[in-house]
């Protein structure tokens, strides 16, 4: 009989180990899957990041061009209006001129 319960006693040690190394097994599977997986996360992320990056600076670049349009018409009729005004102001300028030449020559 004690042969017995030490062959038990051995029997369920076996299946002990077994279980054991599967379940060691298990853990390493659980793990390579885990590694795996939180790769392909860590992947996703950074091509998400990367495409939402891309828009933004399309989207940037877009607005900034609108901007830049914007400026020049805005420029584009400053100078028309400084042009417009500087053409009043030289026929004065001229007739102010005329007429103080035909002062100095009448008085000289």
């Amino acid at each position: 009989m004690p042969r017995q319960v030490l062959e038990r006693i051995e029997e369920a040690e076996k299946k002990a180990e077994t279980v054991i190394e599967r379940g060691r097994k298990e853990k390493e599977r659980m793990l390579r899957e885990a590694e795996k997986e939180g790769k392909e996360m860590i992947a996703k992320s950074e091509d998400e990041a990367r495409k939402e990056g891309e828009k933004t600076k399309k989207r940037l670049l877009h607005e900034a061009e609108e901007e830049i349009k914007r400026i020049g018409k805005e420029f584009e009729l400053e100078r028309k209006r400084i042009e417009e005004n500087s053409k009043k102001n030289f026929q004065e300028v001229v007739q102010f001129i005329v007429q103080r030449a035909k002062k100095f020559w009448v008085e000289s």
